[in-house]
């Protein structure tokens, strides 16, 4: 299993192909546009799953599963820690808890 984290610096659509020629199963993306924004190139992968949170649509912490993993938000997520996520992760097969972090500056108001 491949998961990668990295902080796009918003705009992901126009970067999305670096990452994916890694051809992970999971990306974990701060500063990620929402997925309504998202229109990805032609011919490059579309996710099979994703989660976003963000309170701004520019710039927000997206995960997106490039495999059959799927994402749910736990149920003892913390609001007030809202560049912390923890996300109940399933394939069907194999399940585990992932915390997405954006290790971002606390005075960004912009952020999540």
């Amino acid at each position: 299993m491949k998961i990668i984290t990295w902080n796009c610096q918003m705009a992901f659509r126009k970067k999305a192909e670096y990452l994916l020629a890694q051809n992970p199963d999971i990306v974990i993306i701060p500063e990620c546009e929402h997925p309504d924004k998202l229109k990805f190139k032609d011919g490059l992968a579309i996710p099979n799953d994703l989660f976003w949170l963000g309170a701004n649509q520019n710039k927000g912490l997206g995960v997106f599963s490039y495999s059959n993993f799927k994402f749910k938000l736990l149920d003892n997520h913390n609001p007030e820690l809202k560049n912390i996520v923890p996300l109940h992760v399933t394939d069907g097969s194999f399940d585990f808890t992932l915390f997405a972090i954006w290790a971002n500056n606390p005075q960004d108001k912009d952020g999540v």
